[in-house]
């Protein structure tokens, strides 16, 4: 995919690899934020399904002292050895005020040439040369964002003094000027869960990813003590984009939906759901009953390909509420399956949704 700078003065991002979709979803978040522009009544950017328009208006509208370079204040701090982009400014600050210029140069078409980017293919550059500075200053740090290395991502970018850092021992990834400021946000678009690991939902949508990721935010975030499989937070997510749009996901669901995750010794794992699963819960009527269920047995017999459980489940649940007295046993096995209390409390509602919901299923492979 590529980038395109349009005569409306709007850029257009495309989906691309998943760390640059994350800093994209990254940005976004703090153009959501009520502080992060000088003025936020003006249109900020517009999703579609598969892209984004940025209003190139936006760049020259940031808060850059508030959010990069403030105290508590700032949403990532650029300066010297920080956590997730060390040295990407000098850390007496004497590029400060060209990475100032370098922002508002979004908002300006005459500072656009064109570059072959890894990230984004058809990239943005800024045309240096129409900076206003001390010169020297201006090429340190252009020449050290020209490839990917550790200013732009801490974990994942190679250093810059060692040529076997890449894997093909000599040339680095080319990334151009708008890349490198959309990596920077990276991180704003991970969700941290209570293990302390991080993940990232990763879609051929932008659309997708917004909704996802904000779904996951709101299920998963830090303050929350569930810990689930990364399948199943994957699966919510699309079971919670459903109901919440009252949409399926379309044509994405045959492609790639991936959880990206970082764990606390830098390692990162992916996950997917086969397409086949992803259109079975993203069907509206089954997502619903899934959700109003919410239980993880049932989901977990769907993601296990054992549909047939929730036959057996129901059948078992009416046979014990069909009893006058409930022994131990019985309540044992009604706790060990059913979470929430409103279904222990109604077990020939839950059986019933249960069953409807295996019927629906049985319907959908027929």
């Amino acid at each position: 995919m590529q980038n395109k700078k349009t005569t409306n003065n709007i850029i257009t991002l495309y989906p691309s690899n998943w760390i640059y979709n994350a800093g994209v979803i990254g940005f976004l978040s703090c153009l959501d934020r009520d502080d992060y522009l000088l003025n936020n009544n003006s249109t900020k950017y517009e999703i579609k399904e598969e892209s984004i328009d940025i209003f190139t208006n936006v760049f020259d509208n940031i808060n850059i002292e508030d959010n990069y370079f403030k105290g508590d204040k700032q949403i990532i701090y650029l300066k010297g050895k920080n956590l997730y982009y060390p040295n990407f400014l000098d850390a007496k600050g004497k590029q400060k005020n060209i990475f100032k210029k370098f922002v508002k140069s979004f908002s300006n078409i005459e500072f656009y040439e064109r570059i072959e980017c890894d990230f984004c293919k058809e990239g943005l550059l800024i045309n240096k040369e129409l900076l206003k500075g001390d010169r020297d200053t201006i090429e340190q740090f252009f020449s050290k964002i020209s490839q990917l290395n550790m200013v732009h991502n801490k974990f994942l970018g190679p250093s810059q003094k060692f040529k076997n850092s890449y894997w093909n021992l000599n040339t680095g990834l080319k990334i151009c000027n708008l890349c490198t400021f959309l990596l920077i946000h990276h991180h704003l678009a991970l969700t941290q869960l209570s293990d302390g690991s991080k993940i990232f939902i990763n879609a051929p949508s932008f659309k997708l990813m917004y909704e996802l990721n904000k779904l996951v935010k709101d299920i998963f975030g830090e303050n929350k003590t569930d810990s689930k499989q990364k399948r199943e937070i994957l699966a919510m997510s699309i079971i919670g984009y459903t109901c919440r749009l009252q949409t399926t996901l379309g044509f994405w669901n045959e492609m790639d939906i991936d959880i990206i995750t970082m764990r606390h010794d830098n390692f990162i794992d992916f996950y997917s759901l086969d397409y086949k699963t992803v259109n079975l819960i993203s069907d509206i009527d089954i997502a619903s009953l899934l959700s109003d269920i919410g239980e993880f047995y049932v989901l977990n017999s769907i993601l296990n390909k054992t549909p047939e459980k929730l036959m057996e489940l129901s059948q078992k649940i009416i046979k014990i509420a069909s009893k006058k007295d409930i022994n131990k046993s019985d309540d044992k096995f009604i706790s060990s399956i059913l979470r929430r209390e409103k279904n222990k409390e109604n077990l020939f509602e839950t059986a019933l949704k249960v069953l409807k919901l295996y019927i629906l299923i049985k319907e959908r492979k027929e």
